[in-house]
């Protein structure tokens, strides 16, 4: 019979070790950055958005979309211009991060954009001829 708390232990220490090595590998620069797009992905998974976090890449990047296979999916940066600011790919203005309530309103106003954009047409009437 396998100890469990000795299982529990080494998968703990695993853990702990990628956690000190991940913080030793970023800078101050990043961390925050992160934090930021983390506070921003929970209030943004608040209101129902699909989050994907993609911290292993740089820059750190925060996908969001309103499905797993969305047309219109957005990704952000948050990056530090004097002040803090997300960047999205599609939108050529920086979002501040100050303000999270306007920030969130903000992306998804974007989004909804890309969504209306990314909806098939209907082709064009035609008249009925009697």
């Amino acid at each position: 019979m396998i100890d469990e708390s000795a299982v529990t232990l080494r998968l703990w220490v695993r853990r702990a070790r990628r956690f000190v090595r991940w913080i030793g590998t970023r800078d101050r620069h990043d961390r925050l950055a992160m934090w930021h797009l983390d506070r921003l992905a929970e209030a943004l998974a608040a209101n129902g958005w699909r989050i994907r976090r993609r911290f292993h890449v740089a820059p750190a990047t925060l996908r969001v979309g309103p499905t797993k296979h969305a047309p219109a999916t957005e990704e952000l940066t948050a990056t530090h211009f004097g002040k803090w600011v997300y960047l999205t790919r599609s939108s050529p203005l920086p979002i501040p991060c100050a303000d999270l309530a306007d920030a969130v309103t903000e992306i998804e106003h974007i989004i909804w954009q890309r969504l209306n954009k990314a909806t098939p047409t209907t082709g064009p009437q035609h008249e009925h001829q009697p």
